[in-house]
């Protein structure tokens, strides 16, 4: 009983911990592009100071970006402005190269570890 108890407990920690983690979790790409946002913004004020919400958006570009770069989106579509790009999430992986092996046993074993087709290694 007092072991179910502790379980549930934890499982309650758990369930309740994760997501106010991933909460505080920034993402560097969303630093990068909340700042690009605010690096717009002050191109379409012409160099003047924001003030109200939208410099509160940009005051959070290293705190918290996901709070404010719904406003600076929304400052920019107002201006007829198009979003700078958004980064990717992960970078494409790098590409194989079968002839950088002298010979097939060390494609396939390079290959295999890449998760790249072995029958790249077929011929070489």
């Amino acid at each position: 009983m007092q072991v179910m108890k502790k379980g549930l407990v934890l499982a309650v920690g758990v369930a309740l911990g994760l997501p106010l983690a991933t909460a505080f979790a920034q993402s560097g790409d969303d630093v990068a592009y909340c700042k690009s946002l605010s690096t717009s913004v002050r191109t379409v004020t012409r160099g003047n100071a924001p003030s109200g919400p939208t410099a509160d958006a940009m005051s959070q570009c290293d705190s918290s970006p996901g709070a404010g770069i719904p406003v600076l989106e929304k400052v920019l579509m107002d201006a007829k402005v198009s979003l700078p790009p958004r980064p990717s999430m992960a970078s494409p992986p790098p590409s194989f190269n079968p002839k950088a092996y002298r010979d097939t046993a060390s494609c396939l074993t390079a290959a295999y570890a890449a998760k790249a087709p072995l029958n790249l290694c077929i011929g070489n």
